[in-house]
C-alpha cells in the first residue's frame, strides 16, 4: 500500500498524541516498585526545634537556649499505605545568623550535610502525610546521670520507640534528661501544618511538675500549726506504710512510641523500672492579696526540687487511681477529700495544681484543677485552670 505524503503528518500526529497519552498514564499510575514519585515541588523541607511557651509570653523560647543539636525521623505515607523513611536519625544542628544561607535553613538549623549521606529533601506533594519526631540531649552535670537514648523499630515496624532513664528526684537529673519532641503530624491540610513550610518540632523534658495548694474561705485566718497530719497520695497508700505502697514515680525509664502508620497523631509515654515517693508533703498556702493578719507562713523543705515554684518534680503518669488529701484542721480530727482518677493523669511537660479549699466548719473540699505547658528553665508561678470542680 502506497501512503501518500499528505498523509504522513496527521498520521504522525496522531501516533505521538496516542504515545504521549501512554507516557501520561503509565507516570499516573500507582507502581508498587516505586513509592516514591519524583517530588513536583521542588520546595527544601526545613526544620526548626522550639521548646514550648507559657500563653503569658510573647516569644517562643527557642530549643537553641538549651541544647544546640538534635536528632530527627521524617516518614512519609502514601493513599496505598506505603511508608518511607525521609530521614533516617538525621544529625540536625544549630548555628546562629544563618538563617537563609541555604534553602534547608530557615530558622538557623540546618541538617543538610551535617553528618555522612545528609542530603537535602523536597517536599512529595503526592505524599498522604508526613510525620517527624526526634530528640535533643540534656546537659549532663554528674556522671551519675545518664544522659543517653536508645533508638528502637523503624520499618518494616509499625513504630520507632525512644527510650531513656531519666531521674527527677534532684536538679542534676531534670538538667541532664534527654528532650523528646511531641510528634509531629500532617496529612497536608491543616492549616498551621500544611506541606511546604518550616517543620516546627516542640521538644518536653520527660516530666510533669505537681504541687497542691490550700487557701481557705473569706474571713478565716489559721496559725501555721493549725493544719497537721498533711498528706496527699494514691487512694491505696492512705494510712498504710509497707513494702507494697503505690509510689509515685520520681525516676524511671521513659519510652516515647511514634507512630508510623495509621490514624494515629501523637506519640504515646510508657513509664516503667520506677522509683519515687510514697505521698506529697509540701503544704503551700494560696496567699490573697492583700494578705491577712496572722495568714500562715510557708514552711519548704530546702531538699525537694524546684521548690522555689512549690512543685514536685514527676514521671508521666497516665494510668492513675484515685488520690486522696487528708489533713486535721484545728482539732485532730482528720478530713478528707478524694481526687477522682480521670484528674490524675499527667503529661510530660505540663504543671498541674491541686487545689484544696478549708471551709468554715473545719472541713476540707476540692476546689480546682490547673495545668500549664511552661518551658523548663522557668520558675515562676504560671497556671491556666482548665477545670472548675
Amino acid at each position: 500500500m502506497t501512503i501518500r505524503s499528505e498523509h504522513i503528518k496527521p498520521l504522525l500526529f496522531r501516533t505521538l498524541f496516542v504515545a504521549g497519552v501512554l507516557f501520561l498514564w503509565a507516570c499516573s499510575a500507582d507502581n508498587p516498585m516505586d513509592p516514591e514519585p519524583v517530588p513536583e515541588s521542588g520546595v527544601p523541607i526545613s526544620l526548626a526545634g522550639n521548646l514550648p511557651e507559657d500563653k503569658e509570653m510573647t516569644r517562643a523560647v527557642g530549643l537553641e537556649n538549651k541544647a544546640t543539636s538534635f536528632k530527627v525521623w521524617s516518614y512519609k505515607e502514601y493513599a496505598s499505605s506505603a511508608v518511607q523513611c525521609v530521614m533516617p536519625c538525621f544529625t540536625v544542628n544549630w548555628t546562629a545568623n544563618t538563617a537563609y544561607t541555604t534553602t534547608s535553613n530557615t530558622a538557623d538549623w540546618e541538617y543538610v550535610g551535617q553528618a555522612a549521606n545528609q542530603e537535602i529533601k523536597y517536599w512529595d506533594f503526592n505524599a498522604k502525610a508526613y510525620r517527624f519526631f526526634g530528640y535533643a540531649l540534656g546537659t549532663a552535670t554528674s556522671p551519675a546521670t545518664p544522659n543517653s537514648v536508645t533508638v528502637g523499630g523503624g520499618l518494616p515496624a509499625d513504630a520507632v520507640t525512644l527510650t531513656s532513664t531519666v531521674d527527677a528526684s534532684t536538679d542534676a537529673g531534670i538538667e541532664a534528661a534527654p528532650y523528646f519532641t511531641q510528634l509531629w503530624y500532617s496529612d497536608g491540610t491543616a492549616p498551621n501544618r500544611p506541606f511546604g513550610q518550616a517543620v516546627q518540632l516542640r521538644f518536653l523534658k520527660p516530666f510533669a511538675r505537681v504541687r497542691f495548694l490550700f487557701f481557705f474561705v473569706d474571713g478565716l485566718n489559721f496559725d501555721r500549726e493549725s493544719l497537721k497530719n498533711i498528706k496527699f497520695c494514691p487512694k491505696v497508700n492512705y494510712d498504710v506504710d509497707d513494702t507494697n505502697d503505690q509510689i509515685i514515680p520520681t525516676s524511671g525509664t521513659i519510652t516515647v512510641s511514634y507512630p508510623l502508620t495509621g490514624s494515629a497523631t501523637t506519640e504515646t509515654w510508657t513509664t516503667t523500672n520506677t522509683t519515687g515517693i510514697k505521698q506529697f508533703l509540701i503544704d503551700y498556702y494560696e496567699t490573697p492579696d492583700p494578705i491577712p493578719n496572722g495568714f500562715p507562713v510557708n514552711n519548704l523543705p530546702a531538699s525537694w526540687p524546684n521548690t522555689p515554684g512549690k512543685w514536685y518534680t514527676v514521671l508521666p503518669a497516665l494510668n492513675q487511681g484515685d488520690y486522696i488529701i487528708q489533713v486535721a484542721v484545728v482539732s485532730e480530727e482528720l478530713k478528707t477529700a478524694i481526687v477522682p482518677a480521670e484528674y490524675m493523669s499527667w503529661l510530660p511537660g505540663y504543671e498541674y495544681t491541686y487545689k484544696f479549699k478549708i471551709t468554715e466548719t473545719g472541713g476540707i473540699t476540692m476546689d480546682v484543677i490547673q495545668v500549664a505547658i511552661n518551658d523548663w528553665s522557668n520558675k515562676k508561678d504560671s497556671e491556666h485552670a482548665v477545670y472548675n470542680w
